[in-house]
């Protein structure tokens, strides 16, 4: 599915749910599928600048494609970091550093207020480590 796709079908599951109760619910379960995050990526390199709480993000590329594992310390949190990774995670980097993510913009009140105006920090790391790999692939032709 494209980045597109994923947002449009985020937005539509987040939006099929009735009430507040049923959507954390949903939340909290895509946060329970994020992938692991090992400690020895829990540095200043991979940290989110300017987030309220610690939160890392870890871009690792395989067969051109790009993988995002994350991690914070609240559930909500994480649960946002999730989408992010569900939305981005297995496009080529291009793709990435080019999306229109405006699933938050849908969504962003189901979230503390915080969140709404602080998701972009989130956006700008996974963008930026993209880019990094699009600058590799570019250089090694």
């Amino acid at each position: 599915m494209s980045i597109n796709e994923v947002q449009d079908k985020l937005i539509e599951d987040l939006m099929l749910l009735d009430d507040e109760e049923s959507r954390k619910q949903y939340i909290d379960n895509i946060a329970d599928s994020l992938p692991v995050m090992e400690d020895r990526y829990k540095h200043e390199h991979y940290q989110v600048q300017g987030w309220i709480s610690d939160i890392w993000i870890r871009a690792v590329y395989i067969k051109e494609r790009v993988w995002f594992t994350a991690a914070g310390s609240a559930k909500a949190t994480n649960g946002l970091l999730a989408m992010f990774a569900r939305v981005l995670s297995g496009n080529h980097p291009k793709d990435i550093a080019d999306a229109d993510i405006y699933f938050m913009n849908e969504i962003a009140g189901l979230f503390q207020p915080f969140f709404s105006v602080q998701w972009p920090l989130i956006l700008r790391k996974m963008k930026s480590q993209a880019v990094a790999y699009q600058i590799q692939l570019l250089q090694s032709v």
